[in-house]
């Protein structure tokens, strides 16, 4: 078992032996951090009718690979940072590759950054589909730009950017040969949901804040907003403080495209030539290393780099 120090530094000499590049000596790392926009090239491209924006970071010397890194949930920046929550997971995962030989594409997702909300129907927003479909324009400017093909192209996800890597992967399984799973998402979205759901009930009853009745009904009532959301038809529209909180009545159609496919069904069905790199973390409270077994199984006809962790948070940040 690892700790995080070279969390980071440990995936971009993963990345390398991937790629077929050698191997790099690792550094102790953690984030937060700020990224050091210098080492960017602003670029953007299009997808689905919208324009993206993002940073390609060029390593110092030769390229010996490239590798599409896609953030978390919500509307996360190119650097990984949501609202108030400014980690910069992404950027120091692009800057722990370059300097390593490894190039890398990183974008502002809708509703994020520079990119924004321009040309998104407010009444429509773009489901988990597109967001695949946004990751493949942003893999092929990346190959195009850099002229690097597929035998050297890595798509890196962190969270639910995993389920896109492997989604994408799924699509077009040629385009790229080697992915990197950073704390994934590992079983059904709205599963995640729900078990994450059902934690924060439970705590809320060792405190207090809920009985044991309420706790119960807060349980069936968010069971059967799943249910609804698997099944196509429209949520209860009873004010719910679980369900409006989340605002499953606006994500409806991306969770129920999200939530479509298992995570280890997707690993299970890449080629066999393919290289793999996967973490988890004890002290993850958003993906358990128990959720992320699914996937290491599922992966085991691949090349697999295997990092179990012991103190790293979510965000791939060092706990005591």
């Amino acid at each position: 078992m690892m700790r995080t120090r070279g969390l980071l530094a440990g995936l971009a000499a993963s990345m390398l032996l991937l790629v077929g590049a050698g191997t790099a000596a690792a550094a102790p790392i953690n984030v937060p951090w700020s990224p050091d926009d210098a080492l960017d090239s602003e670029v953007s491209f299009e997808s689905g009718g919208i324009t993206f924006y993002g940073s390609l970071r060029m390593p110092v010397g030769d390229t010996r690979g490239v590798a599409l890194v896609l953030p978390g949930s919500g509307p996360t920046d190119r650097n990984g940072n949501s609202g108030d929550l400014q980690l910069n997971t992404t950027a120091y995962v692009a800057d722990e590759l370059s300097r390593r030989g490894i190039a890398s594409l990183r974008f502002d997702k809708l509703g994020s950054g520079r990119t924004g909300l321009a040309g998104v129907d407010p009444n429509n927003p773009p489901g988990f589909d597109a967001q695949v479909d946004n990751a493949a324009d942003a893999l092929a400017f990346l190959q195009q730009r850099t002229g690097v093909g597929a035998d050297r192209t890595t798509v890196i996800g962190h969270s639910e950017g995993a389920l896109t890597a492997l989604r994408l992967a799924d699509a077009d399984s040629a385009a790229f040969t080697h992915v990197g799973l950073l704390e994934p998402l590992s079983i059904r979205y709205l599963d995640l949901l729900t078990a994450q759901v059902d934690r924060n009930i439970g705590e809320a009853v060792a405190v207090g804040q809920f009985t044991e009745e309420q706790a119960a009904s807060s349980r069936d009532r968010f069971a059967q907003a799943v249910t609804d959301i698997r099944a196509g038809q429209p949520l209860s529209a009873e004010p719910d403080p679980i369900v409006d909180g989340l605002g499953l009545r606006q994500s409806a159609t991306f969770l129920r495209e999200a939530d479509a496919t298992d995570p280890a069904d997707l690993a299970a069905a890449l080629p066999d030539s393919y290289s793999s790199f996967l973490t988890c973390s004890d002290k993850d409270l958003n993906v358990s290393c128990g959720q992320v077994e699914n996937v290491r199984v599922a992966l085991g006809h691949t090349d697999l780099h295997f990092a179990h962790f012991a103190n790293s948070s979510h965000m791939l940040g060092e706990l005591g």
